[in-house]
């Protein structure tokens, strides 16, 4: 009875060892997944069409001028009287354009710009031109005070 006893006892504390085990390695395997899943994340996930990394100061520079020049030809399109067909690919052009700026200088500013520009192209998706060429004029300003900004820094 005794000798029993002494192997269910065993038996029970390898049982236990065995379970502890198997939960540790459950634990160690899913830890190290995620951990292998952050890792790959950044090189999976794809940079936004259009941005830059690690501009320069002429490049970013030569950014806030073309998006300016983009911002100016959609108000030129919008107060010339041009079709949808026409100004839409523009404010996309603008919109484009203003996030190629990569400067966290500005970031604030330039949110404001894509607001306005945004509200300038709702407006004249609803034909409504006046408004839109208001819009599109203060978005303009934003567009060239942003590049204040970044030189006054």
């Amino acid at each position: 009875m005794l000798l029993f006893s002494a192997h269910r006892k065993l038996c029970i504390e390898l049982e236990s060892t065995q379970e502890y085990y198997m939960s540790f390695l459950k634990k160690l395997s899913l830890t190290l997944l995620i951990s292998a899943f952050f890792l790959a994340s950044p090189s999976i996930m794809a940079k936004p069409a259009g941005k830059i990394e690690n501009q320069t100061e002429e490049e970013l520079l030569a950014t806030f001028d073309s998006a300016i020049e983009a911002a100016e030809a959609t108000l030129a399109a919008i107060r010339e009287g041009a079709d949808k067909e026409t100004v839409m690919p523009l404010f996309k052009k603008a919109k484009q354009e203003l996030n190629r700026i990569e400067s966290a200088t500005v970031n604030r500013e330039k949110e404001r710009a894509n607001g306005w520009l945004k509200k300038a192209r709702s407006a004249f998706k609803k034909g409504k031109t006046k408004e839109a060429e208001e819009k599109m004029v203060k978005a303009v300003a934003n567009f060239k005070k942003l590049k204040q900004i970044y030189l006054n820094f």
